[in-house]
């Protein structure tokens, strides 16, 4: 009987959608809730609750033990020192990681200090770009160039000013193990540090979010779940194997994904909105997500508390957003993001 109460009301705010369909902004918000209904018509289904608790025991993980970073750095001198730090937070991981740091600069012109001078990372000088806008996709012929090494089990993109710690990888390969049988991806949040009310902030979520109507996986103890946010953007991805073959191979590597000049049958209002350079870091988000499900990035959240897990927020270095205090990114206080 339930079950197909949820179909008609699919249906009927499906129709409203139709007939709504111009006026923008209230069509996300019906999109997102139809996906939630749907959700709520599997939910009971016992294959979205997990028998154990996804992220006890996450020490006992393996990491990878190489793995290939690309990193854009549109040179500019003074986000030296944050390049540098994020190298040398992942090289404290393994010194096995191979980093390749994409450049709209000869390399030769830059400054290097003792990190950016180790063995393990190289330079890559992209000439004769139509547009520096495009610098962010030229990280995909790296991809594609060590894919074909099968000692390379993970893939990570990344801004020149994120930090990556441990914590963060562990927490990946942990989540990935028991998320890949869903089709989703364990996800991250971008912090700030606001330095004058200490408080972080969120950078990529302009909105509160209602953690009643998102989409979840429930941990065994129910208290706890993987949660799907409407706003699923974190400016990098971390893929093993299976997902960069998945999209190197697929149209979510073209700038043109989601517009509709691919596939006319389908346009994506989400994607559409980022800009070319954003673009290039959504990798696989809004692929092929399942049933319910408005993306396939998922976070872990204490749902009594309505606390994300601290294992899946990454730092942005320059604390920019909450500096500058004109935009929506990074208005949002971390504690207050869920309620």
């Amino acid at each position: 009987m339930n079950n197909l109460f949820r179909k008609l009301q699919i249906y009927i705010f499906n129709r409203i959608r139709l007939i709504t369909k111009s006026i923008g902004k209230k069509d996300e918000n019906l999109i997102n809730y139809i996906t939630y209904l749907k959700w709520k018509k599997n939910k009971n289904n016992k294959n979205f609750f997990s028998r154990i608790n996804v992220l006890d025991d996450l020490k006992k993980i393996k990491l990878p033990k190489f793995m290939i970073v690309t990193i854009t750095f549109y040179f500019n001198p003074k986000k030296i020192k944050y390049l540098t730090k994020t190298c040398e937070e992942l090289l404290k991981i393994s010194k096995n990681y191979k980093i390749v740091i994409i450049t709209n600069l000869d390399p030769k012109k830059i400054k290097k200090n003792n990190i950016l001078k180790k063995s393990s990372i190289e330079f890559y000088y992209v000439k004769n770009l139509t547009s520096n806008r495009f610098l962010t996709w030229k990280h995909l012929e790296i991809m594609k160039k060590y894919i074909k090494y099968r000692k390379f089990s993970h893939f990570l993109n990344i801004e020149d000013d994120i930090l990556i710690t441990k914590e963060n990888l562990i927490y990946w390969m942990k989540s990935r193990k028991f998320l890949k049988k869903f089709n989703l991806i364990p996800g991250f949040i971008r912090t700030e540090f606001n330095s004058k009310d200490k408080q972080r902030y969120s950078v990529d979520i302009p909105k509160k979010q209602k953690l009643k109507y998102l989409p979840k996986l429930y941990f065994k103890d129910k208290k706890n779940a993987f949660v799907n946010v409407s706003y699923p953007y974190h400016a990098m991805y971390l893929y093993d194997r299976n997902l960069m073959k998945e999209h190197l191979s697929g149209n979510s590597s073209n700038p043109d994904y989601g517009y509709g000049a691919l596939d006319p049958n389908y346009i994506n209002p989400k994607l559409t909105n980022f800009d070319i350079m954003a673009k290039a870091n959504v990798g696989l988000i809004y692929k092929n997500p399942p049933e319910g499900f408005t993306n396939r990035s998922v976070i872990p959240v204490n749902l009594e508390k309505k606390k994300i897990y601290e294992s899946c927020l990454i730092k942005h270095l320059p604390n920019k957003y909450v500096k500058e205090n004109r935009t929506k990114f990074g208005s949002i206080k971390l504690k207050d993001l869920l309620k």
